[in-house]
């Protein structure tokens, strides 16, 4: 990296308080509740005693749900007295595989609950935080704080409509089927066999057309929001034609996995139905299978992030979106270039360096949920406590890691925070590079309605 982008980069990494470095400016800042962790330790685990950010978490598994809902396809096909062998042990598979499925609906449909959570906490400040300024006539203010709650509403309904509806449905569709797909087993008993074809037919299927429906309509809505860009990037002069080029890609990421999701909502939907009668709604089902599976990488790998939550504890001091977004892209290209790395954005021969690094640009919860992950490094460095039991409550700061830790094991903390920085690091701020192209895109088009 050249000189005049150190020089670029030099005074905001160290003087330039924003919503992603909300700590104090001291090198390590002490009495900042948000760099203040509390976990749970049972046995040689420990782990957070709650999540701290908004994470992209969505499981690979709820890819497989829709193969889940046409697990019933030996029930469906095989709709007869009596029941061909082959066609038994096919059914005492697939309803099993149901019924799994829905364990992984309900563990991701918690993690979407506390995604949820997180943001309308996270909405219900910057709410307050909106009227205090309006009523200080502070226009600038207002209209940042408005960008953050616009894009934390395509969050939440995001969560909401492609997390916690589609698990909950899917989940009953799969637990549905499933016991229909068990209960054709034995078919040969009639108020069995008709309950069997219910379950297994339209009743637990119609949770998917249900879904589909619904999926589509939050679909087509984030197809028109993101398509509102389009003018304000081709009017917009001052933007420099790179960012244009960034912000454009972001957002047909978006309406290419929402087109997508919505046709293969209805179609899943519509052909789940038609499975009830006829054996060619499965072969139609097969595309929908893969592109769900498909849609699914696409998320977690190309549009998904963790982000901070802003809350009253942390005193986030805003700055203008576009402003965040050069200091992240900075930062960020300055990691992925470590041979030629200013010192002015931390010293990787200096644990303090690295923590206070860590600390300032919010990425403390980050980096101690990756490093817990190393049952050695735990027992270690963090032991418990003599006469504690087999549960307690341990409380991380950053001295933790550097005044607490003996001169012999300090190396060991060096090393284990220089391969974060290496494996998680460069991660995390591509993670807010995403959320923040967004949040200047919206920016843009306020400041166009204005």
């Amino acid at each position: 990296m050249d000189s005049p982008e150190q020089e670029e980069i030099q005074p905001k990494i160290i003087y330039q308080p924003s919503d992603l470095t909300l700590h104090s400016l001291t090198p390590l800042p002490t009495c900042s509740t948000s760099a203040i962790l509390h976990l749970t330790r049972n046995r040689s685990r420990l782990r957070l005693k709650s999540q701290p950010q908004f994470k992209n978490n969505l499981l690979a598994g709820v890819g497989y749900l829709e193969l889940a809902n046409a697990s019933d396809f030996a029930a469906n096909v095989w709709n007869q007295i009596p029941v061909p062998k082959h066609a038994l042990i096919l059914m005492a598979i697939g309803g099993p595989v149901a019924l799994l499925m829905t364990l992984v609906a309900i563990y991701d449909f918690r993690l979407g609950l506390a995604n949820v959570r997180l943001l309308l906490e996270e909405r219900r400040y910057l709410h307050r935080l909106r009227a205090e300024y309006a009523a200080k006539e502070d226009s600038r203010m207002v209209r940042i704080l408005d960008c953050r709650l616009g894009v934390s509403y395509r969050e939440t309904g995001t969560e909401i409509v492609d997390r916690i509806a589609m698990d909950g449905l899917m989940g009953i569709g799969s637990v549905l089927v499933g016991v229909g797909t068990i209960m054709a087993i034995w078919g040969r008993y009639p108020t069995v066999f008709l309950t069997s074809n219910l379950l297994s037919g339209y009743v637990g299927n119609s949770m998917a057309a249900i879904f589909g429906l619904t999926n589509a309509l939050w679909s087509g809505y984030i197809i028109w929001r993101f398509q509102r860009f389009y003018p304000v990037l081709r009017n917009d002069e001052s933007t420099m034609l790179g960012l244009k080029i960034r912000l454009q890609t972001r957002f047909r990421r978006f309406q290419y996995h929402a087109i997508i999701n919505a046709i293969n909502g209805l179609v899943a939907g519509a052909a789940s139905m038609v499975t009830a009668t006829m054996w060619w709604g499965y072969v139609v089902l097969i595309p929908c299978v893969i592109s769900l599976i498909l849609c699914n990488y696409f998320w977690r790998w190309k549009l998904g992030y963790d982000r901070p939550i802003l809350r009253e504890q942390t005193n986030p001091v805003f700055n203008l979106p576009v402003e965040e977004l050069e200091y992240v892209s900075s930062v960020q290209t300055a990691l992925a270039q470590r041979h030629s790395l200013p010192l002015t954005i931390f010293d990787p021969s200096s644990l303090e360096s690295m923590i206070a690094f860590i600390v300032r640009n919010n990425m403390f919860e980050s980096f101690v949920e990756w490093i817990i992950r190393d049952k050695s490094v735990v027992s270690a460095l963090f032991p418990p406590a003599p006469d504690s039991l087999s549960s307690e409550e341990v409380t991380l700061t950053p001295e933790d890691f550097v005044k607490a830790s003996p001169p012999t094991e300090s190396h060991v903390i060096l090393r284990k925070t220089d391969e974060f920085m290496k494996e998680a690091g460069l991660r995390v701020f591509e993670y807010r590079e995403r959320y923040l192209l967004e949040l200047v895109g919206y920016a843009m088009s306020l400041d166009r309605k204005t």
